[in-house]
């Protein structure tokens, strides 16, 4: 009888961080959880990090009753101590998706445009990575078009475009649903529809808020600044052993009104203007992580960080969406 423990979706999955197993190697106490939790359970196992009393694991290790086996999913965060050895490569993905952005912002808008699309598609397949371990069906494809439909609408037709990513978003649902029956439930097409909305309304956003169209030549600018540094600090501030008075949901915040405040700062902006900006792309950073929580899980829970590689965009894609009509109430 060897003790395991579980961390993230895993632990979601078997309503329990702590459970009992019957057996005499790590490798039969995993067989003997997944036998007891299920599918998803065991395709969660699949990707997890395996450890024994804080060691890395092999599963012909032997274990007995004063051994604890630790399953860790990519990204999980916390559980263990922040070293090279235990950081999975999977949680840099977020800050190269970064690096592409800040390198895109500085070309032409056609460049800016296909990066924004790119960075769609991506956390579209993630999702979809996501909601298919859960069994569910998702058009990620139909999203990824969104995504260039808006685009291009913004590029073309500038203003308007915002608006038109709206009817984009319904015209394509509907029509994947129409085309492909496995598409027509509601809780199939609901989520492919509010997914496709804000992948729309942010590539659009973002287009139109760094185009002539936007009263502030720098405003994406300071929007990246201002989601980095938001993200960076609650990421780390996550990862660390508990702090008093101090959770990631407040650091990622305060991060995102001191970036927009510093990035003013530097470009010699307008300071009471980005300070709302600021506040407003806080609010969207950290309602993401609800909005996470209910795509991801299927329901909200802000205690457990959902799966997947990319739920750091969750809120950065509200964010977004919101931005341009934002700039354009402020300034």
């Amino acid at each position: 009888m060897a003790k395991l423990r579980l961390f993230a979706n895993l632990r979601e999955i078997a309503g329990t961080s702590r459970v009992d197993v019957p057996s005499d190697t790590v490798g039969g106490v995993i067989e003997a959880a997944s036998e007891k939790f299920g599918p998803e359970f065991r395709r969660g196992v699949a990707t997890a990090r395996v450890w024994i009393n804080g060691e890395t694991a092999a599963m012909d290790d032997r274990v007995d009753a004063e051994d604890e086996v630790v399953l860790i999913p990519p990204v999980s965060g916390g559980g263990q101590p922040l070293t090279v050895s235990n950081v999975d490569l999977a949680g840099f993905l977020p800050l190269a998706i970064a690096a592409v952005a800040v390198l895109a912002n500085t070309q032409g808008q056609e460049i800016w445009s296909a990066a924004l699309v790119a960075i769609a598609s991506v956390w579209a397949i993630d999702l979809g990575s996501v909601l298919a371990a859960r069994q569910k069906e998702f058009a990620t494809l139909a999203v990824i078009v969104t995504a260039t439909g808006s685009a291009m609408a913004a590029h073309v037709i500038g203003g308007a475009g915002y608006a038109l990513a709206v009817a984009i978003a319904v015209a394509v649902s509907l029509g994947w649903a129409v085309a492909f029956p496995q598409y027509r439930q509601v809780d199939v097409y609901s989520p492919t529809l509010m997914v496709s909305l804000f992948v729309g309304l942010g590539t659009s956003s973002l287009l139109l808020a760094r185009s002539a169209h936007s009263p502030e030549p720098s405003a994406v600018d300071v929007f990246l600044v201002s989601v980095i540094a938001g993200l960076l600090l609650g990421a780390l501030v996550e990862r660390l052993p508990a702090l008093p008075l101090l959770d990631a949901y407040s650091v990622t915040a305060i991060g995102a009104i001191l970036g927009a405040l510093g990035a003013a700062l530097i470009w010699d902006l307008d300071l009471v203007g980005y300070l709302l900006v600021g506040l407003g792309l806080a609010v969207a950073l950290v309602a993401g992580r609800g909005f996470s929580s209910m795509l991801r899980t299927g329901r909200v829970a802000l205690t457990q960080r959902p799966p997947g590689m990319l739920i750091s965009l969750d809120g950065v894609v509200l964010g977004a969406a919101i931005y341009y009509p934002l700039v354009l109430l402020i300034f």
